[in-house]
Order: structure tokens, then sequence, then C-alpha cells
């Protein structure tokens, strides 16, 4: 693997696609502009909402699948538990990967590297009949086989193993048969042969790099040879609203509460929720509308700001406390930022995210989205804001996360694909 000593000969054109929510996009845009700064040519695929965000970092962009959002939306109604969130997905996976496959194929010409995340499933079948090589950026361990962790489908925190080998098994048994038929078409449509592990091939351990922290889901040991370089950082120093610069600095830090991407079938039930919680804690607040709408049309207080997109980056190390769903993206940067933090599961990763985040002391025990209650939400708002021992462990672990580089880290791994293209170059100093 290239590092110190060796240079890459020329650039590559490397094609990243970043299907599915925020959580899944942001990370490969962060990896686009990272290998955009090493000098290499970037081309980035996701879901058609997210255009404007990757141009606006100079990113060259095209559509990919459908708009997730407008999904969402449309099924507000069968997102209302963790099963019908999944059910909902399930239900577009084969119309999803028709159209990976009639926009990722057109952009492959010139392309050097193929790197997905989130939920691209026709690029390693794509980037094989291309000639192309592959790898996939994994932002949780459990998109991988484990003895040690279920499929993160599954809500299950500590099941014993011969269980999740069970649920693993199960799973790939159900993906495969329900995939086999598209997507083994498309295979031989190309000339490829018969794949017979769609699952194996769609998330590869051998060419997958783990990028989240190992201070919050570290590789379980069976997964020992997979890379674990850590979270994907946007750089991004765009300034905070005038109104949110106005609102920290007119009293003492807030909380945050915020669920991202995730839907909710009645978004002013838990605005009111949230807001009274606040009060009963006697916290300010600010309030992240997300893609549910929370806070919109509400009567607020002083104390309480509603928020639209900003730059965790800049605001989290300013809060003294986030409340989130889970989102791998949210709760790495509310541990980079060293603030506690209290998770409110929906659905996927998100359950393990809390129990490790509990586990080790950075924040109280999980709220699943099902049980948040005021009374539990206060109380949770009151640890965040006065538990100085957790407090303490979220600095310190702040401080462990910034002090790595993955996103160096992962350009280097993704060169190391291209081989003939490094030369060893005499070492200096």
């Amino acid at each position: 693997m290239p590092g110190a000593g060796w240079r890459i000969l020329a650039p590559m054109h490397a094609l990243l696609i970043g299907s599915g929510s925020r959580g899944d996009f942001q990370p490969m845009l962060a990896l686009a502009v990272a290998l955009r700064r090493a000098g290499h040519t970037v081309t980035l695929l996701a879901s058609p909402v997210f255009q404007g965000e990757a141009e606006a970092f100079g990113i060259p962009f095209h559509p990919c699948g459908h708009d997730v959002r407008e999904v969402l939306a449309e099924n507000r109604e069968r997102t209302r538990s963790p099963l019908g969130f999944v059910r909902t997905l399930n239900s577009i996976i084969a119309s999803e990967f028709e159209l990976q496959v009639a926009h990722i194929e057109p952009r492959l010409r010139g392309v050097d590297l193929v790197v997905g995340g989130g939920s691209t499933m026709a690029a390693h079948l794509l980037a094989d009949a291309a000639g192309v090589p592959y790898r996939y950026i994994g932002y949780t361990p459990q998109i991988l086989p484990s003895a040690f962790h279920p499929m993160l489908m599954v809500p299950l925190t500590r099941s014993p193993r011969v269980l999740n080998r069970l649920l693993w098994e199960a799973a790939r048994r159900f993906y495969n048969r329900m995939m086999d038929a598209p997507y083994n078409a498309q295979r031989a449509r190309r000339g490829l042969a018969r794949d017979e592990d769609l699952f194996g091939s769609i998330f590869p351990p051998d060419k997958t790099l783990l990028a989240c922290d190992p201070e919050l889901m570290p590789a379980p040991p069976d997964l020992a040879q997979v890379p674990q370089v850590g979270s994907f950082a946007l750089p991004d120093d765009r300034p905070l609203p005038p109104e949110v610069e106005a609102f920290l600095s007119a009293g003492p830090p807030p909380l945050y509460v915020g669920f991202g991407s995730m839907p909710d079938d009645d978004p002013a039930s838990t605005t009111r929720r949230v807001l009274e919680a606040a009060n009963k804690a006697g916290v300010r607040l600010l309030l992240s509308a997300g893609w549910a709408g929370l806070g919109e049309g509400e009567a607020l207080g002083p104390s309480v700001r509603v928020l639209g997109p900003v730059s965790h980056g800049l605001l989290f190390p300013r809060l003294a406390g986030a409340v989130h769903h889970g989102g791998a993206g949210t709760t790495a940067a509310s541990a980079r930022a060293g603030i506690p933090q209290l998770v409110v599961p929906h659905a996927f990763d998100q359950f393990m995210f809390a129990h490790h985040v509990h586990q080790r002391g950075l924040g109280p025990k999980p709220l699943p989205k099902r049980a948040l209650t005021v009374e539990r939400l206060a109380e949770g708002l009151r640890a965040l804001a006065s538990d100085g021992p957790m407090r303490e462990r979220a600095r310190v672990t702040g401080e462990h996360i910034r002090s790595r580089e993955p996103l160096r880290a992962a350009v280097t791994w993704l060169e190391s694909a291209l081989p003939g293209r490094e030369e060893r170059v005499a070492r200096t100093g």
C-alpha cells in the first residue's frame, strides 16, 4: 500500500456512488473532495436531491436512482415502525437497482476506479463488466456478516453469536432470492457468469474500507482483516446563518435535537413533545427541521430556534450536547465534536450505534423513537446538560477521533487499488 516514500505517477478518474440518504451521500462527498485535493479527477453519483450540495463543493455530479426524499415522503405511513421502514425499502429495491444500472453505466467511460457506498447495488456488476476495479466504503461494521453482530436491519444489540450467524444466513438467502432475477439478467446481458452470492458481491469484505470510528463501533474480531480508518468529516467551512450565530451568542450553549433524513408520520406531535421536554429540562434548544419538517409552523419561545441544513462540523463544538437518530454521520459528528449525545434510534444500525454510545459512557440510555415521551426525553436532556463525567468522557473521545486523518488513509487505500500507477521514490529526512 502506498505511504511514505511513494508517489502516484498519474492521477486517476474515480467514479463515486453514494446511493441512499444524506448519511450515505455526505461521506462520499467528503471523499470526493479529498480525492480532488490529492490531484485526482472525481465524478459523484447519488440521489438527485443532493445535486446542489455536490455542486457547492465543485464536484461534478449526476443523479443516480430514486429521489430518496420523495420515496420516504410518499411512504410516510408505511415507515411508522422499524419493520415498516425496512419493508418500504425492500419494496423499491428492484426498481432502484434498475435505475442504478441505467444511471451508472453511461458514466463508466474513462473511469479508472469505481467506489460504492451506502445502498449502491449495481456498481460492482457494472465495474466487473467494464474491467474496472471496484471498492466499497462501509459506514458501519454491520454492513458485513459477523458472528458478533446481527445484520443492520435487525434492531438487536447483544444477540448471541449462534443467532447472529443464523440471521446473516437468512438475510443472505432472502437477498439473493429477491435480487437473483434482475441481477443475473444484467450479468447475462454483459456476458458475465451467473453470480450465486449477490450479497457477497455487492458488499465484498475483501474490497471494503470501514469509514467509522473504533471509539464508537469497532470492527469485531472476525472482521479484523477489513481496514477501519475512522469516519469521514466533510470540510465544510461555510459560515452558520446569522440568526443561528445570534442565538448561540445570546445564552449558554444549547442542546441540539434532530433526526436527519428519518421520516415521521406525525411531525407536529414529535415537535410538541420535544418542546415540552426542553421546557421541563430548562434548556435552550436548536431544533433541526430535517426531512420530517420538525418545528415548522410551530409557535416557539425565545429559548428555541429551528434549524435548516448547517455544517455540523462548525455547529456541534459549540453545543452542550446532541439528541439525534443515531445515523453514522451524526453520531460521528457528535463524538468528533467532543459532546455527549442521546440517541433516539429509528431503524437499521442506529440501534447498534445507540448501544455503543451508551456502553462507552458518551450518552444516556438510548431512547427509541417509538418510546419517545416528554418525561424520558426531559430526563435525557438534563443528563446531557449536567452529567460532568459523561461530558469529560465525550471530550476525551473527541480528541482521540480528531487526532486521526481518515480521509488521507482512504485516499491512499483507493490509490493502492490501481497496480502499476505508483513508483518508489527516495525517502528524505
